[in-house]
């Protein structure tokens, strides 16, 4: 159905092309019985017709990793997933750290997984620490689980 491209270089339907081929041969706007032919006006909906169709932006995950170094700050309005080092801070709805990775700064987040190793200071409304990981930060949290083997120390502040 689609194949062709207008001067605009958008994309024209079969019944335009065979419009226009039928006019082409024709010369100019008219046909056999000499009928000028002038485009119908159409109706364009208003702008703001669309804006309750369109679908929320929804970020992807944003990944630093493994055997990438960043030294700053961080904000995402979705997911962080962190298997390289940061030296600065991270904010994000969603953090994850991975078993490889490094985080040394401020860390804000919603829910922060750390798999890794963390230090500096952590807040967050969910926090937790994983089977291998390494945690030595001042944490702020709602609340937290630590799953066996997991390490964490610091000061606990339960929010």
């Amino acid at each position: 159905m689609f194949g062709k491209k207008n001067l605009n270089g958008d994309l024209m339907l079969s019944k335009e092309i065979e419009d226009l081929a039928n006019i082409a041969e024709l010369g100019d706007n008219e046909d056999k019985a000499g009928t000028e032919h002038v485009a119908e006006p159409i109706d364009i909906a208003p702008a703001d017709t669309f804006e309750s169709l369109a679908t929320p932006i929804i970020a992807k995950p944003s990944v630093l990793s493994q055997g990438c170094e960043f030294e700053g700050k961080i904000r995402s309005s979705g997911t962080l997933i962190i298997s390289g080092h940061v030296i600065g801070s991270l904010t994000a709805k969603d953090i994850t750290i991975e078993n490889d990775g490094f985080v040394d700064g401020e860390i804000q987040a919603d829910s922060l997984t750390v798999k890794g190793n963390a230090l500096g200071e952590i807040r967050c409304r969910e926090l937790t620490v994983g089977p291998i990981a390494k945690v030595d930060a001042n944490s702020y949290f709602d609340t937290i689980q630590v799953q066996r083997g997991g390490k964490i120390s610091g000061i606990l502040n339960k929010s």
